[in-house]
C-alpha cells in the first residue's frame, strides 16, 4: 500500500530571502528612529568584517587581468558586497524588531472582508501573486517590440511609414508609462493574496529599489509594505498615474481610459486582449507602498 505520508520535510522556518525588492532607504530611517544604535551597529560590524577580508582567510577570486585593474575590480566588489550585506541586515533587524513590538499586521486567509479593520499609515504583511496587469503588459511588450523593429536586419524589422508609425506609437507610449530608463519611475503590480476571493492589492515599485527583473514575476512571494489608501466598493482608481502631482481624479481616469483606447489594436497584434476598462481597478482595493517584496 503506498504511503499516504509526503515525501518532502517541509522547513520549520523560513530563513533565506530571495530579494525582488528592497527599499531599505524606509528600513535605515524607521529602525534609526526606533533604535538609533542598532544601525551603526551593523554598519560598524560589516565595516569591520570587510577591513579583516570578510572571514580573514577567504581571497576574493578576481582574474589576473593586469595589478591596477585586479586591485580596482577587488575594491568594487568589496564595496559592493558591504553595501549588500548591510542593507539586508538592517532589513533584518528592523522586521524583527517590528514583530518583537507586535507592530505588523498579518491576515489569516484572504477574502472578501479581508480589510476589515485596515488603515492607512499600517505596516502589513501578506503572501501574493504579482503580475503587471494585462496593460502593464501589453504596454511594456510593445516597447520591446518597436526597439526591434526600428532596427535593420532582424526578423521583426520595419521600413517606411510602418517604422514611422510604430515609433509614433512608441512616444504615446511612453508618456503613458513615463521614463522606463529613470530609476526614480515607478511600476504599478497588481497583487492577488494567498487566500479566497477579495479585494485586489495594488504596489508600485520604484525602479531604484528592484533587485530583480520584472520577467521574474510569477509564483508566490511575500510582501512588507505600509497600507497608502483604501478604495471603496464601486469607487475607481488608475492603474498608472499620468500625474503624481495630485491624487487621481475622474479627469485622469477618463484621459487614461482615451489614452490606452489607442493600444486595443496593437495589442491584439501582438496576441494580447487588452480593454480600456482594464485602466483603471474597482474598488474594494488596497493601495500599499511595499518595503520589501521576496521568496
Amino acid at each position: 500500500m503506498r504511503s499516504i505520508l509526503s515525501a518532502y520535510k517541509k522547513p520549520s522556518k523560513r530563513l533565506h530571502r530571495d530579494f525582488f525588492y528592497l527599499n531599505d532607504e524606509v528600513a535605515i530611517n524607521s529602525l534609526s528612529a526606533l533604535e538609533s544604535g542598532k544601525v551603526d551597529e551593523i554598519v560598524s560590524r560589516t565595516t569591520t568584517a570587510r577591513e579583516g577580508g570578510f572571514s580573514g582567510e577567504v581571497k576574493l577570486p578576481i582574474a589576473d587581468v593586469g595589478v591596477g585593474a585586479s586591485k580596482k575590480s577587488s575594491s568594487e566588489i568589496e564595496e559592493e558586497m558591504v553595501r549588500t550585506r548591510t542593507r539586508f541586515s538592517i532589513f533584518d533587524a528592523w522586521y524583527q524588531l517590528l514583530h518583537d513590538k507586535k507592530s505588523v499586521g498579518s491576515f489569516d486567509g484572504w477574502g472578501e472582508d479581508a480589510l476589515d479593520g485596515v488603515e492607512p499609515g499600517d505596516t502589513i504583511e501578506f503572501r501574493a501573486q504579482l503580475s503587471q496587469g494585462p496593460l502593464q503588459t501589453v504596454l511594456r511588450m510593445y516597447l520591446w517590440f518597436a526597439d526591434q523593429a526600428t532596427k535593420d536586419g532582424n526578423l521583426f524589422s520595419q521600413k517606411g511609414d510602418e517604422r514611422k508609425s510604430t515609433l509614433a506609437a512608441v512616444r504615446n507610449i511612453k508618456q503613458v508609462l513615463g521614463d522606463t530608463a529613470d530609476e526614480t519611475e515607478e511600476i504599478p503590480l497588481m497583487a492577488v493574496p494567498d487566500g479566497g476571493p477579495g479585494p485586489i492589492v495594488l504596489l508600485s515599485v520604484s525602479q531604484k529599489w528592484l533587485i530583480g527583473r520584472l520577467g521574474q514575476l510569477g509564483g508566490m512571494f511575500g510582501v512588507v509594505g505600509q497600507v497608502v489608501q483604501i478604495i471603496d466598493d464601486g469607487d475607481e482608481y488608475p492603474v498608472i498615474r499620468l500625474t503624481k502631482d495630485v491624487p487621481p481624479t475622474p479627469l485622469e481616469i477618463n484621459t487614461l481610459k482615451d489614452a490606452v483606447s489607442h493600444f486595443v489594436e496593437p495589442a491584439k497584434a501582438l496576441g494580447v486582449e487588452v480593454e480600456t476598462e482594464e485602466s483603471v481597478i474597482r474598488g474594494p482595493l488596497l493601495v500599499i507602498k511595499p518595503i520589501a517584496i521576496y521568496r
